[in-house]
């Protein structure tokens, strides 16, 4: 869609890249309808039309639970300045329980990080805030019926109408973007939609250049950085992944998830492969002390351990309320004299979300401790690779909960582990792009190899010191060309090695031996390399490249 300096891209459904001169003000405008769980459901084109200016949707779930929609009006209404219209209906075929109903707007996080925020309320009322700078571990505005801010020179308007609105800082979940929501958290969910019952809502975007900035300035090539290669391990969890597929990766080190599931068997056999860590899950502190126990008769002395009870699994808004029975830092002690010398982490075993939301007194641990996952509110291509560009700021914002301690870090991947958000990850027979899966398909292809690198890259610049890149097998498994990242990364622990960075080409020189990663849709060439083939990774046991250019 296009009306002179004023554009929008449409892909499956929903409304993207919105830009006015080159200038992106909006990543994303979407309608989703999310379950009790916080999955999304899929819904399926009735009919379409789109136009140079016009674009109109309607579609039903695939459940046939309602009927939807969505149109979308784009004019420039004087040169430089431009206006969207936005209108949605659900009608809902039979009852249901929901979370959400309605427009998600996402604010791109280039020109807009720690920039003033001009929020209009329900009762008319005018407050001033500010895009965070520092991952927000609560939403940084409420009570929203409109808002205005400027983007590299681009003065944006936003209204909406339907609903109270809100916003989040997306980067806790590695996306980079900002989200304008609706309902309100403070009120009850999941809530009930009646059968027969309609929701409508509308947003209109205005645009106008200031002639203070315009256009979009190319990346500039980043200079080479010189840092040490983190540690990087697999994860293991009996049930996810199997312990006869480590001996595929000699020399690995492992972080194991230990919890009252786990076979005595898995423990003695990882007593006697040096380099395993410690992620234990327990019930109660009896509980936690068994545990404990456990790994001492099989002869395990672990790298490192934390220990999280199994309710803290689950996400909690930073007010509370918290779980009932112990808190994480009562495990501190047990951990302590079950492994004396040893040190001992704290935070979360899920997402950083979670260790945003409630953070570890930094005094009281040797090493801080988060995850990651990809897809936890979108799944497509671009979205995965957009996460890279919040990753530097959760680093930052980490570095600073963890107070000058280390940080180990968990598995990053793109597949989801668990869900902090409801009762379990999303099935996904079919094997789709589906936020909230598990079983991801671009697990064993290059995709998941140059995500890993990329990943990697990010995190030694960040100085991180520990992370997991994938389990041995299983849907988060080092499969394919993941599995020779994982075993040349691992080699170079430790390393002193230059990283480089270009418009979406990572390259991790070490002198005789590297890994390049091509994050595009174009192939790119680097000096002393085969031409990367878009999204995947290469490895070299050669003379390093001295130059990165990309086409």
């Amino acid at each position: 869609m296009r009306s002179g300096a004023f554009s929008a891209r449409v892909t499956e459904g929903a409304i993207g890249a919105v830009t006015c001169g080159g200038v992106e003000v909006l990543r994303g405008l979407t309608c989703p309808v999310r379950n009790a769980d916080w999955g999304t459901y899929l819904t399926e084109t009735v009919s379409e039309q789109l136009d140079t200016a016009r674009y109109a949707r309607r579609f039903t779930d695939s459940d046939k639970t309602f009927d939807g929609a969505l149109d979308v009006k784009l004019d420039e209404v004087s040169p430089g300045a431009g206006r969207l219209v936005a209108e949605v209906s659900f009608t809902f075929r039979r009852a249901a329980r929901v979370n959400r109903v309605g427009f998600t707007l996402l604010h791109p996080l280039r020109g807009v990080v720690g920039q003033p925020l001009t929020l209009r309320h329900p009762g008319g009322g005018i407050s001033e805030a500010a895009f965070p700078s520092r991952v927000s571990p609560a939403q940084p505005a409420l009570d929203i019926a409109g808002l205005a801010h400027v983007v590299q020179g681009v003065a944006v308007e936003i209204a909406m109408e339907g609903e109270v609105f809100e916003m989040e800082d997306q980067r806790n979940w590695s996306d980079a973007s900002f989200k304008t929501y609706c309902r309100p958290l403070s009120l009850p969910f999941p809530y009930g939609v009646a059968a027969g019952e309609t929701v409508r809502q509308r947003i209109v975007l205005t645009v106008r250049q200031t002639g203070e900035e315009t256009g979009r300035k190319p990346d500039a090539p980043a200079a080479p950085r010189s840092v040490r290669m983190p540690q990087v391990m697999l994860a293991h969890e009996s049930g996810l992944s199997d312990r006869a597929a480590l001996a595929a990766f000699p020399g690995v080190p492992v972080l194991l998830r230990l919890t009252p599931d786990t076979p005595q068997a898995e423990l003695e056999s990882l007593a006697a492969r040096p380099g395993t860590a410690l992620e234990i899950v327990f019930e109660d502190l009896p509980g936690l002390q068994s545990l404990i126990a456990r790994a001492r008769m099989a002869g395990l002395m672990p790298l490192r351990v934390t220990a999280l009870p199994r309710l803290w699994l689950k996400s909690h808004q930073p007010s509370g309320p918290w779980p009932e029975g112990p808190r994480p830092e009562a495990a501190l002690p047990l951990l302590r004299a079950g492994f004396p010398g040893r040190p001992v982490g704290g935070g979360s075993l899920t997402n950083f979300t979670e260790l945003n939301r409630a953070r570890p007194d930094p005094e009281t641990v040797d090493f801080v401790t988060f995850g990651n996952t990809a897809l936890v509110h979108a799944a497509d291509d671009l979205s995965v690779w957009q996460t890279l560009e919040a990753l530097p700021d959760i680093f930052r914002t980490a570095q600073d909960i963890a107070g000058g301690k280390p940080l180990h870090l968990g598995l990053l991947s793109i597949g989801m582990r668990s869900n902090p958000y409801g009762d379990g990850v999303a099935a996904n027979p079919q094997r789709l792009r589906l936020p909230m899966a598990q079983d991801d398909p671009r697990q064993g292809t290059g995709f998941a190899a140059a995500y890993a690198v990329a990943v990697l890259a990010g995190a030694a610049v960040a100085g991180v010191e520990s992370l997991a890149l994938a389990m041995p097998d299983g849907p988060l498994g080092a499969t394919g060309p993941l599995a020779d990242v994982v075993r040349t990364a691992a080699a170079l622990a430790g390393q002193e090695v230059q990283i480089a960075r270009t418009g979406g080409v990572v390259v991790v020189d070490a002198g005789g031996s590297g890994l390049a990663a091509n994050c595009t849709g174009s192939v790119a060439n680097v000096d002393g390399l085969p031409p990367l083939i878009p999204e995947s990774a290469t490895i070299w046991d050669a003379p390093a490249p001295e130059r990165q250019d990309t086409a």
